[in-house]
């Protein structure tokens, strides 16, 4: 049984990694922790040449409030003890050691990636599901990426 999960949101991965950790806090009653890491340096604002920093880093702050604002109603709305936090992502460091450090740091036993996170492109790094498997020190499910039907249910079931 696990006592603290911590669960990774971001664009690509939130959802069927959200679903799948208030599914399995409610099977553990344990209380559950959305982290999203923000990376204030994303590659496609470096690879687009027209950028204005400024306006980027709002838009990047804005929606890092919005998803931790989501994740955050989700857990409340399906009844669950929890919080989200947002964070920088470290100088050096890559999201997938973001998230295996935050795991320590919050006492976390699980960690739940979503199953979609792979992009196909790496930007020169491992893939961030290998990278969190290699670093963290708890257990690490990767919840599958499912049809949409599936994600509304789950979600209604949230709000019931």
């Amino acid at each position: 049984m696990y006592k603290h999960i911590l669960v990774a949101v971001g664009t690509s991965l939130s959802q069927s990694a959200l679903c799948a950790a208030i599914a399995r806090a409610r099977e553990c009653n344990a209380r559950l922790t959305a982290l999203h890491v923000v990376d204030k340096t994303p590659w496609w604002a470096v690879v687009t040449g027209d950028c204005n920093t400024r306006d980027t880093a709002a838009l990047i702050d804005d929606h890092a409030r919005a998803l931790t604002r989501y994740s955050v109603r989700q857990i409340e709305s399906a009844g669950i003890d929890g919080t989200g936090i947002s964070m920088t992502l470290p100088p050096g460091a890559t999201v997938g050691e973001a998230i295996a450090k935050a795991a320590v740091e919050t006492g976390a036993d699980l960690i739940v990636l979503g199953g979609e996170t792979d992009s196909g492109w790496a930007h020169g790094r491992e893939r961030l599901r290998d990278v969190v498997c290699a670093k963290a020190r708890c257990d690490v499910l990767i919840a599958a990426h499912r049809a949409r039907e599936v994600h509304e249910e789950a979600e209604a079931h949230a709000l019931a």
